[in-house]
């Protein structure tokens, strides 16, 4: 017995070119998807940006992660351009205290949102004292320079080692370090445009130590001066 044949419908839904021209619209769309992903990002000011963030990676290797979030975020041309500005002046402030940062006198890193820059005591005051050696006006002029522009806030603040001091004027390790972080501040408000609200000074005397107290080099260690720069927020708000 032969089995019926199946009967097939051989009449096109649609016709023929509606494949074609369905393929294309497709393909358009995905283009021009691609196109509006890029249109916020001018590739010159991205170029200037990392080649200025490559050349202060010997200082601020933990960038490398910010370069990562900057190319996975959205962000328009302004940003780009301040970011640029920023990173160029740490390029700058990195090329002109080298020696200092090879010797271990001043380091740099990356925090949240910012950066801390810390500065052993003997590049800045002689035992004892809250008086800013002249030597250490070009490097202070240069912080101030390099963050007074884009700075939301800047706290200098004192450290010492545990050694005790009991002069007349600084009764205490506390007052000692407050009165160079003071002395630090007040430069920076007379020598450059930093505004003085963005500006505290702070005292920790002994109580926050880098090392333990227990040789001459960790004591060296521990008689510093920290700059924490905070960046504006609005410059940073896609990096949270």
């Amino acid at each position: 017995m032969k089995k019926k044949a199946v009967e097939t419908d051989d009449e096109p839904t649609a016709p023929f070119w509606m494949a074609t021209y369905g393929d294309m619209v497709t393909l358009l769309l995905c283009f021009f998807i691609l196109m509006l992903s890029y249109a916020n990002m001018d590739e010159r000011k991205w170029a200037q940006a990392s080649k200025s963030l490559q050349g202060a990676l010997g200082v601020l290797e933990d960038y490398k992660v910010e370069l990562q979030m900057m190319q996975e975020a959205p962000g328009g041309d302004d940003d780009m351009l301040i970011r640029s500005e920023i990173y160029e002046k740490l390029e700058e402030f990195e090329r002109q205290i080298v020696g200092e940062i090879n010797d271990g006198d001043i380091t740099v890193e990356n925090i949240k949102n910012g950066l801390l820059i810390q500065m052993g005591n003997k590049l800045l005051f002689n035992s004892g004292e809250a008086i800013l050696k002249i030597e250490a006006y070009p490097i202070l002029k240069l912080i101030g320079e390099t963050t007074e522009d884009h700075a939301a806030e800047i706290v200098v603040a004192g450290h010492t080692d545990n050694v005790p001091i009991n002069s007349v004027k600084y009764p205490s390790n506390w007052e000692l370090s407050g009165a160079r972080a003071i002395s630090v501040v007040n430069y920076l408000i007379e020598n450059t445009d930093i505004e003085p609200a963005v500006v505290a000074a702070t005292a920790y005397g002994e109580h926050r130590p880098l090392e333990p107290n227990d040789t001459v080099e960790h004591r060296k260690a521990n008689r510093r001066v920290e700059f924490a720069v905070t960046w504006a927020q609005a410059e940073l708000e896609y990096l949270d």
